[in-house]
């Protein structure tokens, strides 16, 4: 298998200003065709910087795919920098230039004289037309290496990637990719780990990569076979392989999240929903409200966040608060029957807590989150400790509304998974 680099370029990468998402896009249809970059560098605008980049990726990767650098501006420096690092000159590409040209003239625009430093492309090199800018793709081979230059900005490079690059690279190898990923919440990555067979791991073919997101673990499965659908059949085996222990952890696959499995399986069931919130103040609502459908299956959200709102609203007794409190079981699944009963709602959730960082109580620290979820079969409610305290309040905001999603998928029916009696976080 040939040894992928991706290489971006820009001082505004470097400070921080912009997220590279050119490279992880790239990273992402690689896989999907069988590659897996095993280097990635970033580098800024400087021309001698960019060439040392250049050669160290010469030196011990087969393809390169450069993005960005290629504009008009005395900051884009990576044609120079390639000429450089291959000892190749730089020639006038006459046809790019008519390119640029048309491509102001159809909008109506003068065209500044720098516009045509685009139209330099590396002596030898195969120039990729660019309908959607004015900086051309380049495809340059040179002893026995490929380096393939794309423009920066992300809709012209997925274009690129996607139409002209893609097909030639999959052509070449004679091979096809598969990649899935396995969503999973309610265990740690560490408990997952444990769990994966050792011939899936290390590198192997199908393999299996762990990621640990926000409060919830994904497993991306990949082949590389000779037609895509060997590859496929490949990753579905060890799927069945990983799903025979943790099938009851694992909720979706593919690009999935939990509101959208809850939205799509409330859906095909004619089932609805209704939500109660305090702490989340109203993402929850707002997660489901997302996917689009949601609207066959939310009826309402209701954010009371006083004591006199959720007395108001909700129907929740003040002997509720004297007594067990606000952060409590008690109030939770009061709040998820009133928002019920107000809808006519199939099930009803309710979530209160402290998200912090002020707010704790000798009993609940911040991150102390109750969640009820009210049905016809009854309610399951549950004490959540989430979040590690003082300035995540954010965090823990989402993993409430995702412990509740998931508790709203378990009660009713549509995922197996339980959270525990102690209400630990997983």
């Amino acid at each position: 298998m040939p040894i992928f680099e991706i290489l971006s370029v820009g001082e505004e990468l470097l400070w921080g200003l912009i997220t590279d998402t050119n490279a992880a896009s790239i990273s992402r249809k690689l896989r999907e065709i069988g590659f897996s970059a095993s280097f990635r560098q970033t580098c800024g605008d400087d021309r001698a910087h960019l060439t040392a980049c250049l050669k160290k990726a010469l030196s011990r990767s087969d393809v390169i795919v450069v993005t960005g650098g290629l504009g008009p501006t005395y900051d884009d420096v990576t044609r120079d920098a390639v000429a450089e690092a291959t000892g190749r000159s730089l020639v006038f590409h006459e046809e790019t230039a008519d390119r640029i040209r048309a491509f102001f003239a159809r909008r109506g625009r003068a065209m500044a004289d720098n516009n045509l430093l685009q139209a330099y492309v590396p002596d030898g090199a195969e120039v990729l037309p660019n309908d959607y800018g004015t900086a051309p793709g380049i495809w340059l081979e040179t002893e026995g290496k490929l380096l393939i230059l794309l423009p920066g900005v992300p809709r012209e490079m997925e274009r690129l990637m996607e139409e002209q690059v893609l097909p030639r690279l999959a052509a070449q190898s004679g091979m096809a990719g598969c990649v899935d990923v396995l969503h999973f919440f309610g265990i740690t990555e560490s408990e997952l780990d444990t769990h994966i067979p050792e011939d899936l791991k290390n590198g192997a073919d199908p393999a299996v990569a762990p990621f640990a997101g926000t409060g919830e673990v994904e497993l991306h499965i990949s082949a590389v076979r000779s037609t895509r659908k060997e590859a496929r059949q490949a990753v579905c085996e060890a799927e069945q392989r990983l799903l025979k222990d943790l099938g009851g952890f694992c909720y979706g696959s593919g690009k999935t999240t939990l509101e959208q499995v809850l939205v799509e399986r409330f859906a095909r069931n004619g089932l609805t929903v209704a939500t109660a919130e305090s702490c989340t103040g109203g993402l929850l609502a707002k997660r489901l409200t997302d996917v689009p459908g949601s609207s066959a299956v939310l009826k309402s959200g209701v954010v009371a966040y006083s004591e006199e709102m959720k007395t108001r609203l909700l129907g929740v007794s003040p002997s509720i608060f004297s007594g067990d409190g606000v952060y409590s079981e008690a109030c939770a699944v009061a709040m998820a029957q009133g928002v019920r009963a107000l809808t006519g709602s199939d099930f009803g959730v309710g979530v209160t807590g402290i998200a912090g960082p002020g707010g704790a109580t000798e009993r609940d620290p911040v991150g102390a989150v109750y969640i009820a979820v009210s049905g016809k079969n009854g309610e399951t409610a549950r004490r959540f400790v989430l979040g590690h305290g003082k300035g995540e309040r954010g965090f823990i905001r989402h993993l409430a509304a995702s412990h509740a999603l998931a508790m709203t998928l378990s009660q009713a029916g549509l995922f197996s998974w339980e959270p525990e009696k102690d209400g630990k976080e997983k």
